[in-house]
């Protein structure tokens, strides 16, 4: 095969549209100056170099992106758009990216509490720490006096875990029918007495009664906010209550716990209508999950694109008299949104990668402070 087979660029007009040549590739049509009749290998070489020669427009733009956002889209005001990708690419290339990647990993990473016989009374009955054999009974001041002053003795100075203590078992915080959390500081009191001495260092004790008080605040809020709706309440107490892990099951019980925490010692009844409501949503949805997080993943991305022409209607008014077009605004938006869409994904990335090595509270470090970044 002769070199003028490879490489024709002897010719003065293009193969595809006719024009006449004036360097590489054609003014008219863009087609480069070259034959595929050519060797195999050629034709191989060329491929696999279109595969993974990444173009250097790529990390001219996310450098660009990642260090000077507003600037990326100056350059495309001032037309200097060359050595960038375009805006409509890579703003649909990192929210693909970033949805697939939500898509598969919140299935993989939640649980469903409202699961066949969520309410039934081995499952509701049972605490985080009680085991599944565990039997409720009524207990007696008389007994309850007893076990504290045990627990006194077990946790010695710590008076603030006494006191954690006595407000559970009094029931001063919430009172329930079925309190698997006081029979669970029950059980391990009575395995530590039955032990050769004190233990110096009562970790489970401890562990014991902190989880009960968390998991009362919860139920209490759960009784003020919804007595007049059964349905909500017994929702709430099934994700209290189980044992299942999961990212929105634990969302859930920290949200409970903060809103205690913000009501203490005031009236629970005098909220705002729409806080009743957030708290009502919230546990619906966590208690159906998976559904929840399906139709999520299913309609977000909708969602995003939807969103995405009212923040550059926001920006047009709030750039009124600046002399700036609303396509310039809408090539902002693209960028400003593609960013986040990298940020997230590179966030839930590295929370995935300190999850699956034992650390995840790394994890939801890195997680914050990218979302921070933003």
């Amino acid at each position: 095969m002769t070199s003028q087979e490879q490489f024709p660029t002897k010719d003065t007009k293009c193969d595809n549209c006719g024009e006449q040549l004036l360097g590489t590739f054609c003014w008219v049509c863009g087609q480069k100056d070259s034959h595929y009749n050519r060797s195999l290998f050629k034709i191989i070489g060329d491929f696999f170099k279109e595969m993974f020669d990444v173009d250097s427009r790529v990390f001219t733009t996310l450098s660009t992106l990642f260090l000077r956002p507003g600037a990326l889209s100056i350059q495309f005001r001032e037309n200097k758009r060359a050595s960038y990708v375009t805006p409509i690419r890579l703003y649909l290339f990192s929210s693909l990216v970033f949805f697939f990647l939500v898509a598969i990993t919140s299935q993989s990473s939640n649980v469903q509490v409202g699961e066949e016989n969520a309410f039934d009374e081995t499952d509701s009955s049972q605490g985080e720490s009680a085991g599944p054999n565990a039997e409720i009974r009524v207990r007696t001041q008389e007994e309850i006096d007893e076990y504290l002053t045990s627990i006194r003795s077990l946790v010695r100075l710590d008076e603030n875990i006494f006191e954690s203590a006595k407000n559970v078992l009094k029931g001063r915080i919430a009172r329930l029918a079925h309190d698997p959390w006081s029979e669970s500081i029950f059980a391990t009191v009575d395995n530590l007495q039955n032990s050769v001495g004190f233990m110096d260092n009562d970790l489970l004790l401890r562990e014991d009664i902190q989880r009960a008080v968390e998991a009362h605040k919860r139920m209490r809020v759960l009784q003020e906010f919804f007595q007049d709706d059964p349905m909500t309440l017994l929702m709430g107490e099934a994700i209290v209550k189980t044992e299942k892990q999961g990212e929105l099951i634990s969302f859930m019980k920290s949200f409970l716990s903060n809103v205690y925490s913000i009501h203490h010692g005031k009236e629970f009844r005098d909220t705002v209508p729409l806080e009743k409501s957030l708290i009502r949503v919230s546990i619906h949805s966590v208690y159906n999950g998976k559904e929840f997080l399906e139709d999520m993943t299913e309609n977000l991305p909708l969602l995003m694109f939807v969103l995405l022409p009212i923040f550059v209607s926001l920006l047009a008014v709030l750039s009124l008299g600046k002399g700036i077009r609303v396509v310039f605004q809408l090539i902002f938006a693209m960028h400003i949104h593609a960013l986040a869409f990298i940020i997230q994904t590179l966030a839930v990335l590295l929370s995935l990668l300190f999850t699956s090595v034992g650390i995840p509270m790394i994890g939801d470090i890195v997680f914050l402070l990218f979302t921070f970044s933003i």
